[in-house]
């Protein structure tokens, strides 16, 4: 009789760690799927915000065509891309950065209300997409620690749960500079 209850308190802690485990596996996977849906809110924003900011660069800097057709090119591949899209991303993001130096050559730019405006905007996307993307990256460390722990590893290659890729920068983590060249401004 001892032994069969033994057993029987086995069989329901194996059942109730499965269950806990599955239920965990299931919130992360659940939360790391709203965290990439508001990081995508916002890279949303931020596309839509980077044709106004190019015009108006673009009646001051004319002579800077190849920046604004390299940003525009880039928007393009990141708003074409499909999935979790954080290589395309990260290359708007970089060009973006050379896009905002253009207004350290042109001073009347600076000054500009409606670029001040659109310059405001995007610094806070920029800085709200930061924040998610750690927010993000912390979530999915959670999700894959447990995906890849024992026991729950057991429960998770079971159950169908795997690693969740993170939203990683590869770029280049300079600014972009501004050289004089032959008379000419130049991002470099």
């Amino acid at each position: 009789m001892e032994i069969l209850f033994l057993i029987l308190l086995f069989i329901i802690v194996v059942f109730g760690f499965v269950f806990y485990a599955y239920n965990r596996l299931t919130r992360l996977r659940n939360v790391c799927e709203t965290e990439w849906a508001n990081i995508d809110v916002l890279l949303k924003q931020r596309a839509d915000l980077i044709p106004n900011l190019i015009e108006v660069v673009r009646g001051y800097a004319t002579h800077e065509q190849d920046v604004l057709e390299t940003v525009s090119k880039a928007r393009t591949e990141a708003a074409l891309a499909t999935g979790r899209k954080g290589k395309e991303e990260v290359n708007l993001s970089s060009h973006v950065k050379s896009i905002l130096a253009l207004r350290e050559a042109y001073p009347d730019l600076k000054a500009n209300q409606d670029f001040m405006h659109l310059q405001s905007d995007l610094f806070r996307i920029e800085t709200e997409i930061a924040e998610l993307r750690q927010n993000y990256n912390d979530i999915v460390k959670a999700h894959n620690d447990l995906v890849l722990q024992f026991p729950s590893s057991i429960v998770a290659s079971l159950t169908g749960f795997s690693l969740q890729d993170l939203f990683e920068f590869n770029g280049t983590r300079e600014a972009p500079r501004l050289n004089l060249i032959a008379g000419e401004d130049q991002v470099v």
